[in-house]
């Protein structure tokens, strides 16, 4: 079988300089390249990354990029917390895939891991919330941002009660999440404020409402509980909860007295209430 053979020819610098000068034939690769090459683009990317105390450092190959970050979260305790978060710094992320990667994993590690790991998580993601990455455009894109967009997500997936892929333990391991970075203050009272309005609104009886409607009810009240528990009541967080407790309350008596919800389930709220009027 025969096998043809590249040729190769080796220039001299003037003799290549002269090969490249003669070269008329036009290229649309490289015409595009210089209509879009700047200079003054590089020059000020350079000035960003060199002014940035926040910018990772140290380019990492795509395929690399998982692993360094699983290892430096596995490697999380809390004598090392600072080390960590400039083991993680100095990841330059390469693609918005890789961002989120960080950002699943830390949301992951936060809902399944043990009491001691979950604040040290959320320490680790509240120092990174004014890192910034410098995407290939130039573009700054923020951690806290991606973190919130993608708690988000996930709140809205585990309270669509009427999914069919809905699952209770996913549901209170979303809800543990949102009360740890809560308590760490990455999540704000105005995005908290909205999470509990949410939950006010699906448990509030109504009248002439399907059983389907009433399943919503318990499913809500576990969830606030599960939520409540979360958070490390102190005299500053109560605030955010407002009259909540005199809410339910309300609402309770009026379940007690149409039993149209299960009476575990009642006991729950009361349970909650409880809690919540102790740090009054």
């Amino acid at each position: 079988m025969n096998q043809e053979t590249s040729e190769y020819k080796v220039y001299k610098t003037d003799e290549l300089i002269g090969v490249l000068n003669n070269q008329t034939e036009k290229n649309e690769e490289i015409e595009k390249f210089f209509a879009n090459f700047s200079f003054s683009n590089i020059i000020n990317q350079n000035i960003d990354k060199g002014n940035s105390a926040y910018v990772f450092k140290n380019a990492i190959k795509d395929d690399n990029t998982k692993s360094k970050i699983t290892s430096a979260l596995n490697k999380l305790h809390q004598q090392n917390l600072t080390k960590i978060i400039t083991m993680i710094r100095e990841i330059v992320f390469q693609t918005q895939e890789e961002l989120n990667e960080l950002v699943n994993q830390c949301v992951q590690k936060i809902k399944r891991d043990n009491d001691q790991i979950k604040p040290l998580v959320a320490a680790l993601c509240y120092e990174l919330l004014s890192t910034y990455f410098l995407s290939s455009s130039g573009e700054k894109i923020y951690f806290r941002k991606l973190l919130l967009t993608a708690v988000k997500t996930d709140y809205i997936e585990n309270t669509n009660f009427g999914s069919d892929s809905w699952s209770k333990e996913r549901a209170e391991k979303s809800m543990v999440l949102i009360g740890i970075l809560y308590n760490n203050k990455i999540i704000d009272e105005k995005i908290m404020s909205h999470i509990l309005n949410d939950f006010r609104k699906r448990i509030e009886y109504k009248e002439n409402s399907s059983q389907e409607y009433f399943e919503i009810v318990e499913k809500s009240i576990h969830l606030l509980s599960c939520l409540t528990a979360s958070i490390i009541l102190t005299d500053e967080t109560i605030k955010i909860f407002g009259d909540l407790d005199n809410y339910l309350e309300t609402q309770m008596n009026i379940y007690e007295d149409k039993k149209c919800i299960s009476k575990k389930i009642r006991l729950v709220c009361k349970h909650t209430i409880e809690e919540l009027k102790k740090k009054k």
